[in-house]
């Protein structure tokens, strides 16, 4: 079972981490992407351990489309899942940062398309930008967006 609001990529990561996390947590679950595995010696205590780090596993990879599936394959704990989603979509690489980049240059109001639809795409891009560290000016933004729309 898929959750409704599956993690697609880099174009709904922000929402899905804030998403993710507010449902984690409101399932007591929270902690498990925040450390690793605690020293534990209480054999009730390591039971009850492995019981959530098992659910939210599989909370994670419920949440996600298949094809990011094999990016978490291998990896023993919500913890190291975690980390790894946040390498993919939250590297802040010169090559991430130039697609991106590119990628708001790119965004082009298509025939059909509303107003509102246009401009989520920008939204979206430029807090991908925020997630890896580059700052744009609102100014900028605007007008790439004015830049983006139809002569008409």
């Amino acid at each position: 079972m898929r959750l409704e609001y599956a993690l697609e990529g880099s174009s709904n990561y922000i929402s899905w981490k804030d998403k993710m996390e507010a449902m984690l947590e409101d399932n007591g679950l929270k902690d498990f992407i925040e450390k690793d595995i605690p020293n534990l010696t209480n054999s009730q205590d390591l039971e009850e351990w492995r019981k959530c780090v098992s659910k939210e596993r599989r909370t994670i990879i419920e949440g996600v489309q298949d094809h990011i599936v094999s990016n978490l394959h291998h990896k023993e704990t919500p913890f190291a899942m975690w980390k790894a989603l946040i390498y993919l979509f939250q590297n802040s690489s010169d090559h991430r940062k130039l697609a991106i980049k590119d990628k708001v240059r790119k965004i082009k109001m298509d025939k059909g398309n509303t107003i509102p639809k246009y401009l989520t795409k920008f939204t979206r891009c430029w807090d991908e930008l925020g997630s890896v560290k580059v700052t744009v000016v609102e100014d900028d933004m605007v007008s790439l967006s004015l830049l983006g729309l139809p002569k008409s």
